[in-house]
């Protein structure tokens, strides 16, 4: 078996964005890995209280970015087919109008702020719109080497800025005790300025940045309908810690964000093979390579259920080793919610068509509907269930999110999907899920389990998939 997979493995980095994927995911588990251990450190060196209020203001931050630069990065991507020969010239002159308008809009929120006498502090607001504007800009450059396929410079951008901001968020706070929290948070915002600033000057120097009014109406066509679909999928993800914050209050936020880390560990792997998968999936839809595109999805999928039913596994042992004994309740919402990141992993599929198509209007509808179901779901569900409220809510709008992107494909677009494979790897899911639920104070079962169902899969799936990739 084991040589079966090293041949398999050699055929694999022989292709390009396979290489790329490689690259990407294992750029992901160390930035992930620094990120859960930062978490252990983090909620050590700080009271419960503060711990949740950073994971708010990062939640702010992450709104923020979704229109403080008017989200201009998102036409990077179909860009590169529209505009292939002056690709670097394009991206100099959008990057100009990225942060022209980061710049006008922290003027304005700060002066809002300041001037209407907002309960925020302004200090605060001021951090996190400059470290908005710097994540829409280190955005901007994983875009372009995405589609250029550049994954060793990608590789760095994806690690190195998040070792930079938590390293100088330790030496902060050790400096500055008397107030961890605003410590914290200016290490955030500096270090990522620090990388924003050299991902400009970077495409500064392939291309002089020069007004260009034909880019600039092109990525507001592509870029401002994506707005309302990237603010309601942060809706989505982030309002439930918003909501906690408000309504139980910022240790539950705490006790939630711990284990939301640890799930999250799935998004973050998927948006990595996304940055090898998004170019190649564009590149099978424009030659109508519909059974080569379907067949990869199937390996793809099979591949990422293994994984996520793995986090699950280790996830008791991960949020001991992240947090204190006081954040372990936490382990009960665990399944559900790497349930709710395996359908956000299944409905990109969907969105990647819909993208290429620029039907970015279509996305955003979609993901309104649901983000609205979800605060409506919150409103309802957290004063009674607190984070269990909160848990029901995102796992449930998800759901309507993957039924409606699967309609939005289906008169144009169905023929590229394996839908009936999403069905059976998601009932998959929440099967295995429903299982750790009632043995997950167990480790020795635990992974007896996964054990017994990743044999399972090899013998039911993985054995053809390698025959497979060996014949491609």
């Amino acid at each position: 078996m084991f040589e079966k997979i090293q041949r398999v493995v050699k055929l694999a980095i022989k292709q390009e964005y396979t290489k790329a994927s490689i690259y990407y995911v294992a750029a992901n588990i160390i930035g992930q890995g620094i990120v859960l251990l930062s978490s252990a450190v983090f909620t050590r060196m700080m009271s419960k209280e503060d711990y949740g209020l950073v994971n708010t203001y990062s939640t702010w931050v992450l709104v923020l970015n979704t229109f403080i630069c008017l989200n201009l990065f998102i036409s990077v991507r179909t860009s590169y087919i529209d505009f292939r020969e002056d690709y670097d010239r394009y991206n100099s002159s959008v990057l100009l109008l990225t942060i022209l308008c980061g710049g006008a809009m922290t003027i304005a929120i700060v002066c809002a702020v300041r001037l209407t006498g907002m309960d925020f502090g302004t200090w605060e607001v001021a951090l996190a719109c400059v470290q908005s504007v710097a994540l829409n800009v280190v955005n901007y450059m994983l875009a372009i080497q995405s589609m250029k396929n550049e994954y060793k410079r990608r590789v760095f951008m994806m690690i190195v800025p998040n070792w930079t901001h938590i390293l100088l968020s330790i030496v902060l706070m050790l400096v500055y005790t008397q107030n961890l929290y605003m410590a914290k948070i200016a290490g955030n915002a500096l270090g990522m300025l620090a990388f924003g600033v050299l991902c400009a000057v970077m495409l500064f120097r392939n291309a002089a940045p020069k007004v260009t009014l034909k880019y600039w109406k092109y990525a507001f066509r592509i870029s401002v309908p994506s707005i309302f679909n990237t603010l309601s999928d942060l809706i989505l993800m982030q309002c439930d810690r918003l909501m906690l914050t408000a309504m139980v209050g910022a240790e539950e936020t705490a006790e939630y964000s711990v284990v939301y880390n640890v799930s999250s560990i799935i998004i973050a792997i998927y948006q990595a093979i996304n940055g090898a998968w998004l170019p190649w999936f564009f590149g099978r839809v424009k030659e109508g390579d519909v059974e080569r595109t379907k067949k990869y999805q199937r390996y793809y999928m099979v591949i990422f259920t293994a994984f996520s039913c793995g986090m699950m596994t280790i996830s008791p042992e991960l949020i001991k080793v992240m947090a204190p004994s006081n954040y372990w309740r936490g382990i009960d919402y665990v399944a559900p919610i790497v349930v709710a990141s395996y359908v956000i992993f299944l409905y990109t599929f969907f969105s990647s068509y819909l993208l290429y198509a620029k039907r970015t209007a279509r996305i955003a509808v979609n993901t309104v509907i649901a983000a609205v179901l979800n605060l409506g779901m919150n409103i309802i569900l957290i004063p009674r269930y607190q984070s269990k409220g909160a848990v029901m809510a995102t796992v449930l709008s998800y759901m309507v999110l993957y039924f409606l992107h699967l309609a939005a494909v289906r008169k144009k677009g169905k023929e590229y999907f394996a839908t009936k494979a999403m069905w059976t790897n998601v009932a998959g899911v929440i099967l295995f899920g429903i299982s750790f639920y009632l043995i997950r104070d167990d480790w020795v079962f635990r992974y007896l389990m996964f054990g017994t169902v990743f044999i399972m899969m090899y013998l039911l799936k993985g054995r053809a998939m390698i025959r497979d990739l060996e014949r491609d």
